[in-house]
């Protein structure tokens, strides 16, 4: 029993490096690609808010709590799908195969996650909803922007505090969903949380760089709308306990604004890495986990 929570909580602090410092870019990208603000500031946000979300919400992800060594294959296969993501230079979605691999071992041993009906809805409709709310609030207050460039700056203030309010909610969610699987202890949370810090300061500049570099050149209006719906749907998602790939929801969010410019400002080609990538690592998350609890 002991040697299968430490191997648990490896698993995990392993995991956690890896969410905070990949999404990283995810949730400050939009506003350092908009010049809104410098990366070494928006890295200490984040991080203020990957803590923060974490610490007061995380427990908000409660229906994700699995017995026996669900969490354990669930884990292990989604860093397989990670590494394997990584040799072959395919985006792949660590919090959409983190939980693909958690239905798809319950799934063999006879049970069901609990919220797995509910997750894969907000899934299937979140990409449209969040594209429509951006295009429509972009071209609204895009006419304010053409009438004095004053509103250039209150943008990039709201883009800024946006960084905090997204950070916020994915520390809630996903950062919450891995505390779920070490069932919320103490020692659980500070694992996470340490991990987190280094995985940000390790690795996250690194992606938040690539994303405001080659995903998108974009305005502070832009990247305002972005985060404002992405962190809208994270923190549903939370209050729901439903995991949220907040990579996939920010590049929603792009595409809904990419639409008001004839998608001039997307690359049209990186976006749809990223679509195969989350797919593809639902399916090979839930396929894996099944087939390694049965044979095991």
């Amino acid at each position: 029993m002991a040697y299968s929570l430490l191997i648990d909580y490896i698993l995990a602090f392993f995991l956690s490096f890896l969410v905070s410092g990949n999404n990283l870019s995810a949730n400050a990208g939009a506003a350092v690609g908009s010049r809104s603000i410098d990366y070494k500031y928006a890295i200490v946000i984040a991080l203020l808010g990957y803590i923060l979300g974490l610490w007061l919400q995380g427990t908000y992800m409660r229906a994700n709590v699995v017995s026996g060594d669900i969490a354990m294959v669930a884990m292990a296969v989604t860093i397989v799908i990670f590494l394997i993501g990584e040799s072959m230079r395919v985006p792949m979605s660590l919090t959409g195969s983190l939980y693909a691999s958690l239905v798809g071992a319950s799934l063999a041993l006879g049970r069901i996650m609990g919220n797995a009906v509910l997750v894969l809805s907000y899934w299937l409709s979140l990409p449209i909803i969040v594209m429509l709310l951006s295009y429509i609030l972009y071209k609204f207050l895009g006419v304010f922007s053409r009438l004095s460039f004053k509103y250039v700056g209150i943008y990039r203030a709201l883009s800024v505090i946006t960084i905090f309010l997204l950070s916020f909610s994915f520390g809630a969610n996903n950062l919450g969903l891995l505390w779920a699987l070490l069932n919320f202890s103490s020692r659980g949370l500070l694992l996470i949380i340490i991990s987190s810090i280094l995985g940000v300061l390790l690795i996250g500049w690194r992606t938040l760089y690539k994303l405001s570099t080659s995903l998108f050149t974009i305005g502070p209006l832009t990247s305002f709308t972005v985060q404002l719906f992405s962190f809208m749907a994270m923190e549903i998602g939370t209050l729901y306990s439903v995991p949220m790939p907040v990579t996939v929801t920010t590049s929603f969010g792009l595409v809904g604004v990419g639409a008001a410019h004839r998608f001039r400002i997307i690359n049209l080609r990186y976006f749809n890495e990223l679509v195969i990538g989350f797919v593809v690592s639902i399916i090979v998350g839930l396929v894996f986990s099944y087939v390694l609890i049965r044979i095991v």
